[in-house]
């Protein structure tokens, strides 16, 4: 088991320090090209990682894995993958704001998602509407990567700050301009953001150069940038969401969609891990090794995938069930049968207890709207769905007789 170098400082001083000089000039070893300076340290340490045989199988394990996904996802219909989608969106955006402490509830992302989805016009002010909106992006064809700090400001921006207190406002040019500590339930000091502002933009650019240019593996650089952007934490709140989400615009580039917009949510679960991961990095006995914290990220995503591929092939059965239900059914009539299999698929991928709009269904078949709704009577008539509402009109399976 690869040991932690903190853990061999309090067992054996000479062992310990046999080990980071063994570590450093190891030709397992990447040397990055930035500091860190721990809290409470009068010395600099030069950051690196060492590629050893665990971590080498788990990036190899998350790579196939996401092919696997890849491969479910090719063969499902198109229905079903944007409503799975979809349900996993609303996951990762509660995840992603309970684990900084900010209350969401499912109501809420799940309006908002109806929001987004059927591009309607709001002028009220509506929670996690930014935050849906950007998450949502995503989604398009083109996945973009940082350029420069700024970008880092507006993915803040669309983020977070609607969701912000007063106090954690940023008073900087771009950043903040006082300086930040982390603290634990107690109060007590574990961490200081890099200060001053200038510095800020200094590191920042050093991780967006990192990420971009370095030659090395690209889930390595989004592990290691993920542990640099919340050791710099340019701002008073609000660091985790946006680090996450600019891992996850760089994952789209790398694996598969499913995987990358579930990472707040695998994230939650191993929460420990995670915070364990960054207190780690940041001891002044690790001296820089950021070891840790690349195996922890790996974990998280492989976690993410195997709760994928579990949930994708549970989801597959249901799926085959339905078609063969759907055939018993030998209703002689296509438009039936398309209507009633879409609405199990929506049942089946998307989110619980949504159905789908006869908007939606209009759009999905390409018939009219009087065809969808005299559909919907004779299907309702024999049994078949349920109206879960009127206005708009919605609908699901009536679970009982899928369920027979």
């Amino acid at each position: 088991m690869y040991e932690y170098l903190s853990k061999l400082y309090y067992k054996d001083l000479n062992k310990y320090l046999l080990e980071y000089e063994k570590r450093i000039h190891s030709y397992g070893t990447v040397k990055l090209p930035f500091y860190i300076r721990p809290y409470k340290s009068n010395e600099e340490f030069a950051c690196f990682y060492v590629n050893h045989a665990e971590l080498d199988l788990l990036h190899d394990q998350i790579i196939k894995q996401s092919k696997m996904i890849q491969s479910i996802v090719n063969n499902l219909p198109a229905i079903a993958v944007n409503q799975y989608i979809r349900a996993k969106l609303v996951d990762e955006l509660l995840s992603t704001n309970e684990i900084e402490g900010v209350r969401s509830t499912k109501a809420e992302m799940e309006t908002v998602m109806e929001i987004v989805v059927r591009k309607e016009s709001t002028k009220k002010n509506v929670r996690h509407l930014s935050l849906m909106n950007s998450y949502f992006s995503l989604l398009s064809e083109t996945h973009p990567t940082l350029k420069n700090v700024e970008q880092v400001r507006e993915i803040y921006n669309h983020l977070v700050e609607q969701e912000l207190k007063k106090e954690d406002r940023l008073d900087g040019v771009l950043f903040r301009k006082q300086s930040v500590d982390v603290v634990t339930s107690t109060d007590k000091v574990v961490h200081r953001g890099v200060y001053p502002e200038q510095s800020i933009n200094t590191h920042l650019m050093n991780m967006i150069s990192y990420l971009n240019e370095h030659n090395s593996p690209m889930l390595y650089k989004i592990a290691i940038s993920h542990y640099y952007f919340g050791y710099i934490h340019p701002f008073y709140d609000g660091n985790g969401r946006t680090s996450r989400y600019i891992s996850s615009m760089y994952l789209l580039n790398e694996l598969d969609r499913l995987t990358a917009l579930t990472l707040s949510n695998s994230t939650n679960k191993l929460k420990h891990l995670y915070y364990d991961a960054f207190a780690e990095c940041n001891n002044p006995q690790n001296k820089g090794e950021l070891t840790v914290f690349c195996k922890v990220f790996f974990e998280i995503i492989h976690t993410a995938q195997n709760d994928i591929l579990k949930d994708l092939s549970e989801k597959q059965k249901q799926m085959e069930q339905l078609v063969v239900w759907v055939q018993q059914l030998a209703l002689r009539d296509e438009i039936s049968e398309s209507i009633l299999f879409n609405i199990g698929q929506n049942d089946i991928f998307g989110i619980e207890g949504k159905g789908l709009t006869k908007k939606e269904l209009i759009q999905i078949t390409g018939k009219t709207e009087y065809v969808v709704r005299k559909t919907f009577e004779s299907l309702k008539k024999q049994g078949y769905i349920e109206f879960l509402k009127r206005r708009p009109i919605e609908v699901t399976l009536n679970k009982s007789v899928f369920q027979k």
